[in-house]
């Protein structure tokens, strides 16, 4: 049955591989119901460019409001469009954003259920005309695609990913900016949080937020960094955990490095684990509003003469 099942799915996938606006709404519908029935394999045969969130409130048997859906659709779009123009423009931090960096970025809904949404991360064309800007617009990019990986991946995956809430303090400033878009002044504070991102390449990254992870991570945001510097050396890298963004670099003297490496950089440092590699780091020190001073962390932003497309900059110490 499971198997006749599924041969149905992949046909009407196979029916909807079109651009079309109808097909791609088709399709998006055929991969929410795929989540619903992981056990019968369909999720692997629905792999397609797509970001899906869901919301619930524990205190209202898990219902939400209209208004709270649309507000965090409104957050998961501004965040995205953040991330993505920092790597187009190659740059540490986001501060203002304009009508074309939500253009290039769009997300556009595909399919909606009970608490939870579908959008769509097909590329987009620039406009033309005055709003054109000189960044980097390929067309085959999905900069929506780009912005929701980084977002997703930023994330914790459940309530005992530590390490992934730790993580985040060592990221770019651009990428703490865009979790604060998401978390920062939510009408309803008591949501849980689930965001799954398929990429083209098939690859699927899921994260889940409870509302004490967020309240968590506000009080955690609420950071300057202090005592930056660069600092170049030579050394081997000793490890990569790619779903927390974690590298780990052992030079010549001294304790094991570990710290926060972005996307940019992950296929680079792959391929040369366990090699000596020559690698700049930035180097800071967190304090938190209170006074409280963290150990010295890093963020990996050279390795082997390739740069991160988020480059080290200078953090802006007004809102977060």
């Amino acid at each position: 049955m499971s198997n006749d099942l599924r041969d149905k799915f992949v046909r009407a996938l196979q029916a909807t591989e079109g651009t079309d606006p109808l097909s791609r709404l088709t399709r998006a519908g055929l991969q929410a119901s795929a989540s619903k029935f992981s056990g019968l394999g369909l999720l692997e045969a629905a792999a397609g460019p797509g970001l899906n969130f869901r919301l619930a409130d524990p205190a209202n048997g898990g219902l939400i409001a209209a208004n709270e859906v649309g507000d965090f659709l409104q957050r998961v779009q501004k965040a995205v469009a953040r991330l993505a123009k920092a790597r187009r423009a190659r740059l540490a931090d986001v501060v203002k954003l304009l009508p074309l960096d939500f253009e290039l970025a769009r997300l556009d809904v595909a399919a909606s259920a009970a608490g939870s949404i579908i959008v769509d991360l097909q590329p987009h064309m620039s406009p033309v005309g005055e709003e054109r800007d000189q960044l980097t617009t390929d067309a085959s990019v999905s900069w929506a695609e780009v912005g929701a990986v980084e977002l997703v991946r930023a994330l914790p995956e459940g309530p005992e990913d530590e390490e992934s809430m730790d993580s985040l303090f060592s990221a770019s400033p651009v990428l703490r900016r865009a979790v604060s878009d998401l978390i920062f002044d939510l009408p309803n504070p008591d949501l849980d949080i689930s965001l799954a991102v398929q990429r083209r390449t098939g690859e699927r990254i899921v994260a889940s937020l409870s509302a004490g992870q967020a309240a968590s991570l506000r009080d955690r945001l609420n950071i300057i960094r202090e005592e930056r510097e660069i600092i170049r050396m030579r050394g081997r890298l000793d490890g990569l955990r790619t779903r927390r963004q974690i590298f780990y670099f052992e030079p010549p003297s001294g304790a094991e490095i570990h710290g926060f490496v972005d996307e940019s950089l992950v296929g680079v440092v792959r391929a040369h684990l366990d090699e000596e590699v020559d690698v700049a780091l930035e180097s800071f020190v967190l304090r938190s509003a209170a006074g409280k001073r963290s150990q010295r962390r890093y963020r990996l932003i050279e390795v082997a003469g390739q740069q991160s497309q988020l480059p080290p900059g200078s953090e802006l110490d007004d809102e977060v």
